[in-house]
């Protein structure tokens, strides 16, 4: 697996920070769950101001992530859910692989549309 790190493109920074806050949420700092679950909403919000479409490719990735920041809420399931979080923002960080991307481009309403990460 090849290192890509595109540091010159905003986007790439959402995903860094984002990564930063799991790491110190996990750590044990509780305040970084919600900077997490609002780093997502403004991915959310930047993407759907971009691609102008629900339905865009890149606007249902942060969606499905910005859900998995929800579900951590419940403390139950919070620790599982950001250890999943975390290892997924890793890969799509550092080598430009996304699980969530993998799984939605074999949903019905994606068949035949572009398949992209940004």
């Amino acid at each position: 697996m090849e290192l890509k790190m595109n540091t010159a493109d905003i986007r790439w920074w959402f995903w860094l920070v984002t990564l930063a806050f799991i790491f110190a949420a996990l750590a044990g700092w509780g305040p970084g769950y919600q900077v997490v679950i609002g780093m997502s909403a403004l991915q959310v919000a930047f993407f759907l101001a971009q691609e102008k479409s629900l339905t865009a490719f890149p606007v249902q990735i942060r969606i499905v992530y910005f859900a998995f920041t929800l579900l951590g809420l419940w403390p139950g399931v919070r620790t599982v859910i950001y250890v999943i979080l975390l290892l997924g923002t890793i890969m799509v960080t550092f080598f430009g692989r996304c699980s969530i991307a993998l799984v939605l481009k074999h949903m019905p309403w994606n068949r035949g549309r572009e398949v992209r990460l940004n």
